[in-house]
């Protein structure tokens, strides 16, 4: 492949998309390994669509000559003081996108923050003691496959809309 900034985004998605379908495959599985495989899938489609968020926002700043090509993480850049700094419609959608914490962004990069969190110990003993298990009540919403496919969906056609707008005719 080129050395070029697009490549990055080009992979990025790519990459997202083998472990989405490897997550969907893992997820029918009755194999014995099954869960684990799940788990690693997610985190492997997690991590490669944070990265292709990151890419495409490489992308923009090299496109626009914006000294952001240093920036290796979204939130360091999808800040309202940024976008105010370097005005874009591209970078303007995108923070507003991950602002939102109902949108494809907001919950992936919930998922990411998710993910470095360390784990939690369950507790023993429910805390009402009405109910009879409270550990199958989960109060932190996991990220899931349909939110993967969701923002891999969403992340194509921005990266397509974006990329179309910055073709010269």
């Amino acid at each position: 492949m080129a050395n070029e900034v697009y490549t990055r985004s080009n992979q990025a998605l790519f990459f997202a998309r083998m472990a989405i379908d490897a997550w969907a495959d893992a997820a029918g599985s009755d194999a014995v390994n099954a869960v684990s495989l799940v788990r690693y899938h997610r985190e492997h489609a997690l991590f490669h669509l944070y990265r292709g968020v990151l890419a495409v926002v490489h992308e923009v700043a090299d496109r626009y000559r914006w000294p952001l090509m240093d920036v290796r993480t979204v939130e360091q850049v999808l800040t309202a003081q940024v976008a105010e700094r370097f005005p874009g419609p591209e970078l303007a959608e995108l923070t507003e996108l991950a602002q939102a914490g109902d949108s494809w962004l907001g919950r992936l990069l919930e998922g990411w923050r998710q993910l470095h969190m360390p784990p939690k110990p369950e507790e023993s003993k429910p805390q009402d003691s009405s109910l009879i298990a409270s550990s199958a009540v989960k109060s932190d919403r996991q990220w899931d496959l349909e939110d993967a496919r969701e923002a891999h969906a969403a992340l194509a056609e921005r990266l397509s809309c974006y990329r179309e707008g910055m073709l010269e005719w």
